[in-house]
């Protein structure tokens, strides 16, 4: 070969590796990691609303980080926390209803974890040989507890450095309810209607089939601001201590730790209902307590990144 075409050959071979890493690097970046309009995001079900508020804070209105959590933009706003007096089905522990500002625009996870995102950012199956789960990387994670979610959003934290947990009870009623103020995040539904779409609930549930266990998330339909399972499926870990009613809490949407009752082992909320639950537990305002320490069939998590995720 003379110096000529060793020349050619040379840039040739140049060009089309060039060519190669970009495509690489072209495909390495996720489409919902870098718009602001969700048309190229399939699976983001975002309000105009979400959209408004991502073009103002110049961020993306969704993204999925290196896991394959997504996460959609829940805006800033003002909301009625808990239940009102005359709510069909009410508990005492949702009053007294008072006003929550969430003063700072955040992420939520659209799914709650998955065993596979777990296993991928723990190394353990927790689950595995245990009733009301299947094993399957698909499947919601369910047999942890308040502190080995904490961990689980620790751990996580150290792949990308963005800051995740568990969100506060008021804003998981925020994200729940998604602008509405009714029993339900799609309505009040007294006849209790449309609730099996929008949720795995009591006999609606796992308790109809003869494989009783956690489902996928994502198999019903999302509420306005594109959030799945907030009814149903498993009840949801938040980040505050437990109280009996909201007499003090917060207004500003932080998680409330203090002033706890005396327990040696302090119990956090627990929201959204499971597959076994009736329709009273399933409703928006509903609250339950857990113990710290305790791991069930019927409890998991989902997460929300406090800071905006910026495109990499």
């Amino acid at each position: 070969m003379n110096k000529i075409s060793l020349t050619v050959f040379c840039c040739l071979v140049g060009c089309l590796a060039a060519e190669r890493k970009a495509k690489v690097a072209a495909t390495a970046i996720k489409p919902a990691a870098v718009g602001l309009q969700p048309a190229s995001l399939s699976w983001a079900k975002v309000s105009k609303e979400q959209i408004a508020a991502a073009k103002k804070l110049g961020v993306p209105v969704a993204f999925e980080n290196a896991v394959g959590v997504k996460f959609v933009l829940v805006p800033a706003g003002e909301f009625m926390m808990g239940s009102p007096g005359d709510e069909e089905g009410r508990y005492e522990v949702e009053g007294p209803q008072h006003k929550v500002k969430i003063a700072k625009a955040f992420y939520v996870a659209i799914h709650q974890v998955t065993q596979g995102q777990w296993k991928s950012v723990m190394g353990s199956r927790p689950w595995k040989g245990k009733s009301g789960a299947k094993d399957d990387p698909a499947n919601v994670v369910n047999w942890v507890n308040w502190n080995d979610a904490t961990n689980f959003c620790a751990a996580l934290k150290k792949q990308d450095g963005r800051s995740y947990r568990l969100p506060s009870e008021a804003q998981w009623e925020y994200f729940c309810r998604a602008g509405s103020a009714t029993r339900y995040f799609y309505g009040d539904d007294l006849k209790l209607e449309k609730l099996g779409d929008y949720g795995w609930w009591g006999k609606k549930g796992w308790w109809d089939r003869s494989d009783k266990y956690v489902r996928p998330p994502g198999l019903k339909k999302p509420n306005a601001w594109g959030i799945y399972d907030v009814i149903g499926s498993v009840w949801e870990m938040c980040m505050d201590v437990m109280h009996p009613n909201y007499e003090g809490a917060p207004a500003d949407g932080s998680a409330w730790m203090t002033g706890a009752p005396g327990d040696k082992e302090p119990g956090h909320p627990l929201r959204g209902g499971g597959s076994h639950s009736d329709h009273r537990r399933v409703r928006s305002a509903s609250r339950h307590s857990y113990r710290q320490s305790a791991k069930s069939h019927y409890v998991g998590f989902r997460v929300v990144c406090s800071s905006p995720a910026k495109a990499k």
